[in-house]
């Protein structure tokens, strides 16, 4: 189904001319600026307001208002991708070729996302010298794969709008962290959140699994819809997704839930030691 086709009745703000370039980059860099404006907000706001956020170190503020970004859209994209599963008639009649406007909206805003989460990540990378392999390689393929959807005018809306609903743990996620640095990790609001997150990441797997079998029924759509290099992206990806990172993230949520300690901080653990219960702070070095 081609941009031309009859996709179905959108209307309202998404109904743009998604056949043009200057529509699609427009969405890009408004959706780049909107995130950026999340993440400065955040920034704006937390400083005369939280005495967490002021106690926090320079990365940590950081790593905050990246949170509070991402909790933004994945909230956004949680709410995108059930409408596809669960609602959007033409999608789902069509997973290999269907589209919308609605859809292309949320595709193009998602790739300014993408590249905010890129730049972000690298620039704290250098800035504060860390380095998550898995977060990169996340954040990679995230970017590469719906820039290919933005440059493909013949792709299914499908499978990458359901793609967004793994997004449904970050709003947990974010809130996880937030708590943990506020000292709340023995309260039941941060266990009832960390259950529910833990929750959300098996329901991620399970929706890994769909995929593969959308990818299965509708293989030879897929490969008429998609050029070589992206069907090879998403293929790679979707298997790292299902392999690795899904379990390994599933793997240490539910351990944080047993010792809530903030992970993306902690000191090098000693060999053969434990982490002791600091109630979500890292623990700090003997004095001398």
């Amino acid at each position: 189904m081609s941009l031309t086709s009859d996709r179905g009745a959108s209307g309202g703000m998404f109904d743009l001319d998604y056949a043009s370039w200057k529509t699609r980059w427009t969405l890009m860099v408004a959706g780049f600026a909107f995130y950026l404006g999340v993440f400065v907000g955040s920034h704006q706001l937390s400083t005369p307001l939280s005495a967490t956020y002021q106690a926090l170190v320079a990365k940590e503020k950081v790593f905050w208002n990246l949170a509070a970004t991402r909790a933004v859209f994945g909230v956004l994209s949680t709410a995108a991708g059930l409408w596809t599963l669960l609602v959007d008639p033409v999608l789902q009649a069509d997973k290999t070729h269907g589209q919308q406007d609605w859809s292309w909206f949320h595709i193009t805003t998602a790739t300014g996302f993408f590249f905010f989460e890129n730049a972000a990540l690298h620039l704290s990378n250098l800035l504060f010298r860390t380095f998550d392999v898995f977060l990169v390689l996340h954040h990679l393929f995230a970017f590469l794969g719906f820039l290919g959807l933005v440059v493909n005018l013949t792709a299914g809306h499908y499978l990458p709008m359901v793609t967004l609903l793994l997004e449904m743990s970050t709003p947990f996620t974010c809130v996880s962290w937030m708590l943990l640095k506020a000292g709340w990790s023995d309260s039941l609001l941060w266990k009832a959140n960390q259950w529910v997150m833990i929750h959300m990441f098996h329901c991620r797997m399970v929706l890994t699994y769909h995929m593969w079998w959308v990818c299965w029924r509708h293989w030879d759509g897929l490969v008429a819809s998609l050029h070589p290099p992206h069907l090879v992206l998403f293929l790679l990806g979707l298997s790292l997704l299902t392999l690795v990172l899904n379990p390994y993230w599933t793997h240490k949520k539910t351990q944080q839930l047993l010792s809530p300690v903030d992970w993306n901080f902690a000191q090098p653990q000693p060999r053969g030691g434990a982490l002791p219960r600091t109630n979500g702070q890292v623990p700090g070095k003997k004095a001398q």
